[in-house]
């Protein structure tokens, strides 16, 4: 508060800051009094102790409300609300974007995308809802409210979760990225830059429900071949950009969000020393000049 101070923040952002501390401050009150009661205090030392009355200690500070109020906190420590604030950021026009985003598939939110890969990795383990609670240590709701998109989960639950339903976090970064806003890495060397990108494809694949090649090939109006879709998907070839964004449009996904990926193979494939392609990589599409 004290550095926010110095900086000359805005009233609101003190104001955020200091909802935090009193949160905070709620919770370790909480935790104070429940300790207390476990060394043998009764009520009347402890409304004494915070100065209030009796009755008000024991509503407040209750066995059962202290409980949730602890379970809350564990929870939004390692999830956020889920806000979407729809539109990016203005930027320079992409003219294959523009073609790819008349494609047939619906619009769907970054935050659904993930929500909807996270569903269908729970759907395919067969778990339920109450066992996932329990092996990650939350709650039944907020494991219902984060498959729903409701709350997204922190990059180290969306790992828990991605072990726990036998999948690859790796397949999910993206879809993560772009569901918290964030940007893209720097530049990787060629063999992850490759992995990184047809993980993510995979990623946004699962997201729409897996749909067929060939039913890709419609989505994409034939701007991309049942063929391609395979090949890209079984992690095969890198496509040139036009059919990349076009292969994500018609999963539903912002081919913006995979632009970084793709743009980080063809510069690390095209400045490295050693030219050879990752074992299983056959085809990288490389721009004409």
């Amino acid at each position: 508060m004290l550095d926010s101070e110095i900086r000359q923040e805005e009233l609101e952002t003190l104001l955020e800051r200091a909802e935090v501390i009193r949160r905070e401050l709620d919770i370790y009150t909480a935790a104070a009094v429940q300790d207390a009661r476990y060394r043998g205090e009764k009520w009347d030392a402890v409304a004494k102790a915070a100065h209030v009355a009796p009755e008000t200690a024991r509503a407040r500070w209750g066995p059962e409300r202290v409980a949730r109020m602890m379970d809350l906190h564990a929870n939004d420590k390692r999830a956020a609300p889920a806000r979407w604030r729809g539109s990016p950021p203005a930027r320079l026009a992409d003219p294959s974007e523009s073609t790819a985003g008349d494609l047939g598939a619906d619009v769907v939110s970054p935050v659904g995308h993930l929500a909807s890969a996270l569903t269908e990795l729970q759907v395919s383990s067969g778990l339920t809802i109450r066992e996932v609670a329990d092996a990650t240590m939350l709650s039944p709701s907020f494991i219902s409210r984060v498959l729903s998109g409701d709350r997204l989960p922190t990059w180290d639950l969306t790992c828990s979760l991605a072990r726990l339903f036998n999948a690859e976090a790796a397949e999910l970064r993206v879809l993560f990225e772009a569901a918290h806003g964030m940007t893209a890495h720097g530049r990787q060397p060629v063999a992850v830059a490759i992995a990184q990108l047809h993980a993510a494809v995979r990623g946004l694949h699962r997201a729409a429900k897996s749909p067929s090649a060939e039913r890709i090939e419609q989505l994409s109006s034939k701007k991309v071949t049942a063929l391609e879709a395979r090949r890209v998907l079984a992690g095969i070839d890198v496509p040139e950009w036009e059919v990349l964004a076009a292969l994500v449009s018609a999963l539903g996904g912002r081919p913006y969000d995979f632009k970084p990926l793709w743009e980080a193979v063809h510069y690390t494939f095209l400045m490295c020393d050693d030219p050879r392609l990752p074992e299983g990589t056959a085809y990288i599409a490389v721009p004409e000049e």
